[in-house]
């Protein structure tokens, strides 16, 4: 398999991901907060078997990395769970774009901590995609533009400031640890900072309740169990083959594919999602996407 192979298949998985989690966090489950508790929980079997994978095999490279990817994993819990609520309250198309803008607040972190330096390029890719994060909250009603869901706008901002944050975290591990092993800690770090953040005992008696749910527990399984670790398999494995400008670079369509399948999971043949599909609200939704994909694209290759 080449690396190109290896990055679409990860992103067509990430995206069929996002979809579906918002059809569980929406639809499926009680509550955000019950979803995330869900999410959690499994968590540990996921780190189990990456621990059982990487102790005989790879191991640890002495630990030094162990701290970086415990913190890059607590990271992750507070964007995951911020950006499971913005998914609840906002459609999958508008969601999924904000969050790509995670980039973004890395590289801003990386000049500002780490002293990196941007070209003239890289700042326009910056402007790009902000403009695209602006553009894409934006809905047209009787006439009129109109923020689309404030509240949600600055939730999954928050969630894409943490993630950025996390992105740099997760650099600074694998400085000092193999990836494999990276992910074994940040996977059990992740879920049990999503347990302490969200684990309370309404939230735990939803998802008792939910256990009878085959259907959503099926999904879930399915959603994070399943296809987001491969997803993210394929996706280590694309940079292990290919240079990571051109694998960020084609990791960052997810948006686009996010926004066909969304709008063809919302026709009246097939109306899972029940997003808008007036002519207006898609060609928002197609400008502000293809100006975030655009920017990340060039930001990773620039």
């Amino acid at each position: 398999m080449t690396w190109v192979a290896a990055v679409l298949v990860s992103t067509t998985l990430f995206a069929l991901v996002s979809i579906l989690d918002k059809r569980l966090v929406a639809d499926l489950f009680p509550s955000a907060q019950s979803f995330n508790v869900a999410f959690g929980l499994l968590q540990a079997p996921i780190a189990a078997v990456l621990f059982a994978v990487v102790v005989p095999t790879v191991g640890f490279d002495g630990g030094a990395g162990i701290p970086w990817a415990i913190a890059s994993g607590l990271l992750w819990a507070g964007g995951i769970i911020l950006f499971f609520h913005g998914l609840r309250l906002e459609e999958v198309s508008r969601a999924t774009p904000i969050q790509m803008t995670a980039p973004i607040f890395t590289a801003l972190l990386a000049v500002t901590f780490l002293g990196e330096s941007l070209n003239a390029l890289q700042w326009v890719a910056i402007g790009m995609v902000v403009l695209g994060g602006a553009t894409v909250t934006v809905r047209p009603e009787l006439g009129r533009l109109r923020i689309a869901n404030r509240r949600a706008l600055v939730i999954l901002l928050g969630a894409s400031l943490v993630m950025g944050v996390a992105f740099v975290v997760s650099k600074e591990a694998t400085n000092h640890m193999n990836v494999l092993a990276i992910q074994a800690f940040r996977a059990a770090a992740m879920g049990v900072g999503v347990l302490v953040l969200q684990g309370r005992g309404r939230a735990f008696r939803e998802v008792r309740g939910m256990l009878r749910e085959r259907a959503a527990m099926g999904t879930l399984v399915l959603t994070e169990g399943i296809l987001a670790p491969i997803a993210a398999f394929m996706f280590v494995l694309a940079l292990s083959m290919g240079p990571v400008s051109l694998v960020s670079a084609v990791s960052s369509s997810r948006p686009l594919i996010v926004l066909a399948a969304s709008a063809a999971l919302s026709t009246r043949s097939w109306n899972v999602l029940g997003e808008p599909l007036d002519r207006g609200t898609l060609g928002i939704k197609l400008a502000s996407t293809v100006l975030i994909v655009g920017g990340v694209a060039v930001l990773a290759l620039a």
